[in-house]
């Protein structure tokens, strides 16, 4: 029999269709904004004459009506993603979740462990040759429409066709049911000024020519607000939007390197609004696969460079990530989070970030904590994430001591918070019991003074404030100096940088106490190449400086550049000028305050000089008055 045939023979009303759903049937409902809605409205009318029916979703954007408490007895909601509409539901347990990896849902359809009598789908009016695509929404569906024992479908005029593996031919449907209506619209809220942040901070662990993956989430999903000055990125991602068309458009997103299926944006669903439908309609460079291979980590860890964005409700001290429910309370489920990160961690030169407000809503609690809520689940261990990242920074958590990482996370908390952490990390003996952070009270980090230099060859430093995470990191430089280099600048031989000492070097106010570090590497993995600090309580006012560069980089200009960044710091602060205590022969150190311009020295001993050097007065601006 021809298509058209079989396609003309099984198309009826929604009110037929539905009949074939009886007493304890189990349901598949579409997903997101490719739920049949008029699919859906049928079923409830069908109310009263059913009872025990089991409607399974995997993410769900609509009103969820059969949530209602009138119809619990006839209807009870199964699903794989807690979405907004059905969260208090499910609270008042008058719905299920069921935790389950995103790309497992497939499989637990096709081996009938999860029977589904019917599968309620959404698609696009056939095609020449008989298909229909599953346009939006092929995540879960597709699974579902082949393993249920009876598909129906909506067919509508507005559901666009994509590419990838998104069609089916009309034989492999039971019953057509043509509804022509606007499809569900998405707008992700607006983010506020934190959120803003956190996603401009999320940004910068992309690189040119990465993979990337967004995690369903307003905060990932605004960090791609922030990808405008990126190159020949690619996606392989759960889901896309309306943010994609103009990265695609301004060409910041080719896909040429990507290692799996270049050229393409991999995703499962797409949520959005009527612009992003049409830019997807037959648009070759979408390819909409189904979860069980968008979702599988060893699939995703095929592209090199994977980058994985997502966003969590709770991260403990230790590195736990929490994101499927606050405490008790299912508030999404385990999605795709640790697919992507697992991916991630598997693809060479991969990298998976969590992002979320140091604080809840109100400002509180925290959400940096020294244990995770009672009954929350842990989504993510230890050992999975590489990144946190709030609105107060960056911590880099991947191969770092429970020590390390409680310091990095406590130093990203709201500073409400941090003396309360770090009080609990002693308790816990996470840290030190001697353990300090000057910025516990407040925040205190002057992110504006970071800035990106270039030195002699051609060697790029990142110039920043120093942190006091960098206590490994100043041990570690402190320990390829040369004698000659010590001496020089401690003026007596010193054999070690204990804890003691090293924590004090790396704790400063940033104001009466300063000290600027050069480092080398990507975030996280930065090692420190040079330091350049001053000091205020001298009685001529003056600030003490002292700059120090490890042996390897010496003689590149980085003793001049840290000079000049740790001057305009200093004037800002208000710092009338510059002292300097320095061997006679340290020519070096010499030149290098040699270029402030005229100062003037004192022996202090043999061999040993103070050397001064005022800022000029600035010139006062002409306000262009008579």
């Amino acid at each position: 029999m021809a298509w058209r045939e079989i396609y003309d023979q099984r198309r009826t009303s929604a009110k037929r269709a539905l009949k074939a759903v009886r007493r304890g049937a189990r349901v598949f409902v579409g997903s997101a904004c490719a739920e049949p809605r008029a699919l859906v409205s049928a079923l409830l009318e069908r109310a009263d004459d059913l009872h025990d029916v089991e409607i399974l979703h995997f993410v769900t954007l609509g009103q969820a009506d059969y949530t209602d408490q009138r119809f619990d007895r006839r209807f009870r909601h199964n699903a794989f993603f807690v979405g907004p509409a059905t969260r208090e539901a499910v609270h008042q347990a008058r719905a299920d979740y069921t935790p389950i990896f995103m790309h497992q849902i497939g499989a637990l359809f096709k081996s009938r462990e999860l029977e589904l009598d019917a599968a309620l789908i959404q698609v696009s009016p056939p095609d020449e040759h008989g298909f229909v695509s599953l346009g939006i929404g092929v995540d879960v569906a597709r699974s579902a429409a082949e393993s249920a024992g009876r598909v129906i479908a909506q067919v509508n005029r507005h559901m666009p066709r994509t590419m990838g593996n998104s069609y089916l031919h009309v034989r492999q449907i039971h019953a057509f049911v043509e509804q022509d209506e606007p499809l569900m619209e998405f707008v992700y809220p607006p983010a506020d000024a934190v959120g803003q942040k956190i996603a401009q901070l999320a940004a910068r662990l992309v690189d040119d020519g990465d993979t990337v993956h967004i995690g369903y989430g307003h905060i990932p999903y605004q960090a791609l607000s922030h990808l405008g000055d990126k190159r020949e990125l690619g996606f392989h991602t759960e889901v896309v939007s309306d943010a994609f068309i103009d990265l695609i458009e301004n060409g910041v997103v080719t896909g040429s390197r990507k290692t799996l299926l270049p050229g393409r944006i991999v995703c499962s669903f797409c949520i959005g609004s009527r612009r992003v439908y049409d830019y997807v309609d037959r648009n070759p460079i979408f390819l909409f696969l189904p979860s069980e291979q968008v979702y599988d980590p060893l699939e995703i860890a095929r592209n090199q460079r994977m980058v994985s964005l997502g966003s969590a409700m709770e991260v403990d001290l230790s590195g736990q990530v929490s994101a499927e429910s606050g405490g008790y309370h299912f508030y999404s489920g385990i999605g795709g989070r640790l697919d992507f990160i697992r991916g991630a961690a598997m693809s060479p030169g991969g990298r998976s970030v969590i992002c979320l407000p140091s604080t809840d809503r109100q400002a509180s609690q925290s959400r940096i904590v020294p244990r995770l809520a009672e009954g929350a689940g842990v989504i993510a261990t230890r050992g999975d994430v590489d990144y946190i990242v709030t609105e107060y920074g960056i911590a880099y958590l991947h191969g770092k001591s429970i020590r390390e990482r409680a310091l990095a996370l406590i130093n990203i908390a709201h500073p409400r918070f941090r003396a309360q952490l770090l009080a609990s990390a002693k308790e816990n003996a996470y840290v030190y019991p001697d353990q300090i952070l000057l910025s516990a009270e407040q925040d205190l980090y002057p992110e504006w003074a970071e800035a990106d230099e270039t030195l002699k060859g051609g060697l790029t430093v990142h110039i920043r404030p120093i942190r006091p995470t960098d206590e490994v990191l100043i041990q570690e430089f402190f320990y390829t100096h040369s004698d000659e280099t010590i001496y020089n600048r401690y003026f007596r031989p010193v054999r070690a940088l204990p804890h003691v000492t090293a924590q004090g070097l790396v704790n400063v106010d940033y104001r009466q106490h300063m000290a600027l570090v050069a480092t080398t590497g990507p975030i996280g993995k930065e090692k420190i190449i040079g330091v350049g600090r001053y000091s205020l309580g001298d009685e001529s006012g003056l600030a003490e400086v002292a700059y120090t560069i490890s042996d390897a980089y010496q003689g590149l200009g980085l003793g001049g550049v840290l000079q000049k960044h740790l001057t305009a710091y200093a004037k800002r602060q208000g710092a009338p000028g510059f002292w300097a205590v320095s061997f006679g022969s340290n020519k070096a150190m010499l030149s290098v305050f040699g270029k402030l311009g005229p100062y003037t020295k004192t022996v202090i001993e043999p061999g040993i000089w103070r050397v001064e050097h005022w800022f000029p007065a600035e010139k006062p601006q002409d306000d262009g008055g008579d």
